[in-house]
């Protein structure tokens, strides 16, 4: 099947969005994995790092390809000449939050659909957001993140 797109910021990369890459890889030809540098929101970690991570975490994987990307996901879309996006749901919040995105990006740039995957029982509480909580309080994160990039989050910025 043809090319994807699993937009993000992977602040850092966590467990669940591990196996939503993994899962994407099995069904698509290449899984790029864009990694947002959004001047809006204040990240922990720098793109740069947070694209390193990314990399570490998906070594394993033969068709990732890590972009980092910023503005409209439409433009990464187009530069990759991939019209899929890939999107992972926990809860019926993110459900009501990624219609309304898919709606946006079909209207944007015609014929791109969005694909979602259902987060797996075992990874379905995990969030960036918690875990970057549990590192402002020095708390061990390693249930949460690959261990891929444990000492490079030991290692900060």
């Amino acid at each position: 099947m043809e090319a994807c797109v699993y937009p993000g910021s992977f602040d850092p990369i966590t467990k669940g969005h591990l196996d939503i890459i993994e899962r994407a890889g099995v069904i698509f030809s290449t899984v790029y994995v864009g990694v947002l540098n959004n001047i809006s929101k204040r990240c922990m970690f720098s793109v740069e790092k947070r694209v390193e991570m990314v990399k570490a975490a998906t070594r394993h994987i033969k068709n990732i390809q890590v972009v980092s990307f910023d503005g409209l996901l439409v433009d990464l879309l187009k530069t990759l000449d991939a019209r899929v996006i890939i999107r992972g749901l926990r809860t019926g919040t993110d459900l009501e939050l990624e219609q309304q995105y898919a709606f946006i990006n079909g209207k944007l740039l015609e014929g791109t659909e969005t694909l979602a995957l259902l987060s797996r029982p075992e990874t379905h509480y995990i969030s960036s957001t918690a875990v970057r909580e549990l590192l402002a309080f020095h708390a061990d994160v390693s249930d949460y993140v690959p261990e891929a990039i444990l000492s490079m989050i030991d290692k900060g910025e």
